[in-house]
């Protein structure tokens, strides 16, 4: 089955509205019901963003005109092949190629696409009022997250700017920042987001898995340990992004399953989750001397095994493609003092 959508990217003459920019700026007008598919998407999480032949200032007026400008992510607005917009696009992203979509008038534009970027699924102009009933623009559940998710974006484009701007160390930033991360045992109205992570996740999921409601609810009913993961910080909320399942069955720490939002990379968060559950776990249970975890090794998820390696977990045997990896007890002391890290 094909991954779902997480980017939709638009064309804009004859696609998002009708009429050339460049010819006829003053004619220039959205297609009809054009306004409700960019937000049924919007709502459901699929972030969207633009890659067009015209001038970017031009764009970004006639945008702002016609009240769609809020919309766009990262809009990719020159002269270069579409080719390299899509590949800027799902870089600053952070999502896959086989999870971005472009949607377009021209038919050599689709082409072009297709012979060198084949994974990214390209549709017609025509085709955009039915883009929503499609089965790779569907979602279980509309939760929070997804909701919100363009504007968790947003603070994430606003957050790398102050990254670049910053003089000081990478560590002094990341204090600045007042990340607060919230760990704590998975409530009923967590599971839709649970769920929609384990789709949604590829780089930090430990068996590429995709879970439903009943698998969610079927495991917190056997008593096992459920864990979520929300992060704050002075640039807004990023809703949940973390989770891990774990049993202790036959006495020991076993990690079934951990889930964490890419949108989070490169702030220690992953590191600080799941060191912070195997701390909780080793006081709960005093007597276990391992945690293990089994881990699908593939390329897309190379993220997952380094992140157990960093925390000191060793390959200790292997099935096909699952691996076993275990830590020894007690676990090395760290700190994560760019964190305020709560319950």
């Amino acid at each position: 089955m094909d991954p779902m959508i997480k980017c939709l990217v638009w064309d804009l003459d004859d696609t998002l509205w009708q009429g050339t920019l460049i010819e006829d700026e003053a004619g220039i007008k959205l297609l009809p019901g054009i306004i409700n598919v960019l937000d049924i998407l919007d709502r459901r999480g699929i972030v969207q963003s633009i890659a067009s032949r015209n001038n970017w200032e031009q764009v970004r007026s006639k945008l702002e005109e016609l009240g769609v400008g809020q919309y766009f992510l990262y809009p990719q607005c020159h002269f270069d092949s579409k080719v390299s917009s899509m590949e800027r696009i799902a870089k600053e992203l952070n999502i896959g190629l086989d999870t971005l979509a472009l949607i377009d008038n021209d038919p050599f534009e689709r082409f072009e696409i297709n012979y060198y970027v084949p994974q990214i699924r390209t549709y017609d102009a025509r085709q955009y009022r039915d883009l929503p009933e499609f089965p790779e623009f569907q979602v279980d559940h509309v939760t929070e997250e997804s909701e919100n998710r363009r504007q968790y974006m947003q603070a994430r484009s606003r957050r790398e700017e102050a990254r670049k701007e910053h003089k000081g160390s990478r560590e002094q930033f990341l204090k600045e920042c007042g990340m607060k991360l919230q760990i704590r045992l998975a409530q009923e109205r967590d599971y839709p987001r649970i769920v929609e992570l384990s789709h949604r996740t590829n780089q930090m999921n430990s068996l590429l898995e995709r879970i439903d409601m009943a698998f969610v609810d079927s495991y917190c009913k056997r008593g096992r340990y459920l864990y979520v993961a929300k992060l704050e910080d002075r640039f807004g909320s990023h809703g949940l992004i973390g989770t891990c399942f774990v049993n202790t069955d036959d006495g020991e720490i076993n990690l079934d399953l951990f889930c964490i939002s890419c949108r989070i990379e490169g702030r220690g968060i992953a590191s600080a989750f799941l060191y912070t559950v195997l701390e909780r776990l080793e006081q709960q249970l005093p007597m276990s001397e391992t945690v293990r975890c089994r881990l699908v090794r593939k390329q897309r998820n190379l993220p997952a095994r380094l992140l157990l390696e960093m925390l000191g977990f060793k390959k200790f045997a292997a099935d096909d493609i699952i691996f076993t990896y275990i830590l020894q007890l007690p676990l090395p002391h760290k700190i994560f003092n760019w964190l305020e890290i709560g319950d």
